[in-house]
């Protein structure tokens, strides 16, 4: 593979191209960027854009720096994403652009998302920062919308701790973000310095324990920065072999998966066409978090769902009338999601399972 970041660069274009058949792919500093930039270049300031109301905070973070509107949606019970039924129930005005996600890697049915979106003229950016390499309606991640966005930040399927991908279609919108990255600060040692005090914080105000509106006022301004950055040439340099070593490494998340299936057969799971990114499972919300703590105790990656956003855009746009999403709040309340990266093996999912299992005897 390339060595030199400007040939890395070239190479990890080519292949987002080669993988989701995009005809326009852009490189940013992470995958908020790309919604940023496509926002603005879009001109969406004061207009309405739908997201799902258990996206990451930093989809939020985009839209509100891009100076539009965020309306949150409920999702779809069995499968954490945004649905038809959703999206036609939800009570807004006149919204302009839509952001489905594919939540943990499960894909959100985007060929009705997009047939709804056609009829309603809105811009849609999917959303497949979790989902590199899934198929989602018999096409690629990253293929639907007007544009898409990926993700290689820290965690994700191809994980370079830094990192993002914008592809469309149309080369003057490819043309116009790019103008707009242009413009966004690069990463240096005050970003990466913000990056460590934001997720030292991130756990506590957004996960553990609901914040105060002055607290999530405070990390929007002092940390709103991490929305959206370029990043140096050289942080390149390892893309190509990520994605070059993809279909090895979700061959790998597919067979941890299957096992997860079939050792713990017992637990409901969301609707999958494969789980990718990681392994949701669900447990009754007054058992949850007991058995999170066990899994913590005995050095299992497991996470949470993420949270509805509503706390958070109440805080930071209080002016606005936000419906509840009680679908969303419910899967915050009992998805534990078990790791399915490289450093997992069919060993340790084994003993997963027989720690989950033992807590339920």
């Amino acid at each position: 593979m390339p060595r030199y970041p400007k040939l890395s660069i070239t190479a990890s274009r080519q292949l987002l191209r080669r993988i989701t058949g995009r005809e326009q792919v852009l490189l940013t500093g992470r995958g908020a960027a790309g919604i940023y930039a496509a926002l603005v270049a879009r001109q969406m300031q004061g207009k309405i854009v739908l997201l799902p109301a258990n996206t990451c905070y930093i989809v939020l973070w985009a839209v509100l720096r891009a100076g539009a509107i965020p309306h949150l949606v409920d999702v779809d019970l069995h499968t954490g994403n945004l649905s038809l039924d959703r999206l036609e129930s939800c009570l807004v005005d006149k919204p302009s652009a839509v952001i489905p996600c594919h939540m943990y890697g499960l894909p959100a049915p985007m060929n009705e998302i997009m047939e709804w979106a056609r009829e309603h003229q809105l811009f849609v950016i999917e959303d497949a920062a979790l989902a590199l390499g899934a198929m989602v309606d018999g096409k690629p991640a990253g293929a639907w919308g007007d544009a898409a966005i990926f993700s290689f930040g820290l965690g994700k399927i191809a994980d370079n701790e830094l990192g993002g991908a914008f592809l469309t279609d149309n080369a003057t919108l490819a043309a116009d973000v790019e103008r707009v990255l242009t413009t966004v600060p690069l990463w240096d040692d005050d970003l990466l310095k913000l990056t460590e005090e934001w997720h030292d914080a991130y756990w506590d105000l957004h996960q553990d324990e609901p914040a105060s509106a002055s607290q999530y006022r405070e990390y929007f301004e002092r940390c709103g920065a991490l929305t959206f950055y370029r990043l140096p040439v050289d942080y390149w340099r390892d893309v190509p072999e990520l994605l070059v070593n993809l279909p090895e490494n979700l061959a790998h998340r597919t067979r941890l998966a299957a096992l997860y299936d079939e050792l713990l057969s017992g637990f409901s799971r969301s609707k999958r066409e494969g789980a990718i990114w990681r392994y949701p499972l669900y447990v009754p919300s007054a058992r949850r978090n007991l058995l999170l703590q066990h899994l913590w105790n005995n050095e299992v990656n497991a996470t949470r769902w993420y949270p509805s956003l509503r706390p958070m855009l109440n805080a930071l746009a209080p002016q606005l009338s936000i419906p509840p999403t009680p679908h969303a709040d419910a899967l915050a309340d009992s998805i534990i999601n078990l790791p399915l990266d490289a450093s997992v093996d069919e060993a340790e999912v084994r003993r997963t399972a027989n720690l989950i299992l033992s807590t339920e005897a």
